[in-house]
């Protein structure tokens, strides 16, 4: 059975004021299935104490994931901690919309509606509204952060070398095919094998100037707030992803990237650890789902 698992050192460095490393390292702390959720996450926000940017990678479609990343948020201010939150499903130039639909009383169906989350076709927002309400309880700022989406729908479809934008959001890592290759599988995998291999390319460069993108608002954001928990998907914090965009534009920052990983009924915990390459590894049930291959197939008439 896989156990809560602490490299002291690793942290410790981390929790130093000085010389802290940039990332702590892959599966230096694993959450176990079975664990105390409000303990888990306490870990979490004191593995958080010097981290200028926290991510909380998650399924999108899964509860737990959701119900665990607003335990780490209330376990941050249980620690003195007033981060800024950031949310990849907002789009950056929707942020004074954001400012004003947070700073208006109303419930989850308002700040649904005046989000635009439901319309954009992001899971039900009834899962992320304990998110918002603890930030907006605490005057916690919220961040919007992606690409705008008709620009990314458009790389994706013509490629960066066609928009004007190309130069601002081009990858900012260096060459490394093995990383592009891993990239474009990972894309393809996600989209159930049913893509044209034709198409990978400008998506692999529509997933890099979304991270780009987040990057930039989070370097912004880091030179006035000194803490960003940001809320995203996990695949945006795999190797190539958010996280190292991050580190290229702002060397030095100091991230802890927390992976919250499903573990299905029959599957190998510790051959699902071994595959994360989240600094935190924080094994969750499933969500319950229809197969989403059948449906991705039902759109593309396949």
């Amino acid at each position: 059975m896989i156990i809560e698992i602490r490299l002291l050192a690793a942290t410790a460095l981390l929790l130093s004021a000085c010389a802290a490393p940039a990332r702590l390292g892959p599966g230096s702390l694993v959450l176990a299935l079975s664990g105390d959720s409000a303990r888990q996450a306490s870990l979490v926000a004191q593995s958080a104490r010097a981290v200028e940017v926290l991510y909380l990678g998650e399924v999108h479609d899964n509860p737990h994931h959701h119900a665990q990343q607003r335990r780490v948020l209330e376990a941050l201010l249980a620690e003195g901690q007033r981060p800024v939150v950031a949310f990849e499903m907002l789009p950056a130039e929707r942020q004074a919309a954001v400012d004003q639909a947070l700073g208006a009383s109303g419930g989850p169906a308002d700040l649904d509606a005046a989000l635009g989350w439901s319309r954009a076709g992001w899971p039900d927002f009834a899962m992320y509204w304990p998110l918002f309400e603890v930030a907006r309880q605490h005057g916690l700022r919220v961040l919007a952060t992606d690409l705008d989406p008709a620009l990314a729908r458009r790389i994706a479809r013509e490629g960066l070398a066609r928009s004007a934008d190309g130069a601002r959001l081009g990858s900012l890592l260096p060459p490394d095919a093995r990383r592009e290759a891993a990239i474009a599988r990972t894309i393809q995998e996600a989209h159930c094998d049913l893509l044209p291999e034709r198409a990978i390319p400008t998506m692999v460069e529509s997933w890099h100037a979304r991270n780009v993108a987040m990057a930039r608002r989070l370097a912004e954001t880091l030179g006035q707030a000194p803490q960003v928990m940001v809320i995203a998907g996990r695949g945006h914090q795999a190797p190539g992803g958010l996280p190292a965009q991050l580190e290229a534009l702002r060397p030095g920052t100091r991230q802890l990237v927390v992976e919250l990983v499903e573990v299905g009924p029959g599957e190998d915990p510790g051959e699902v650890v071994r595959e994360a390459t989240g600094d935190i590894v924080w094994l969750t049930p499933p969500a319950e789902r229809p197969d989403p291959c059948e449906g991705l197939r039902r759109r593309l008439g396949k």
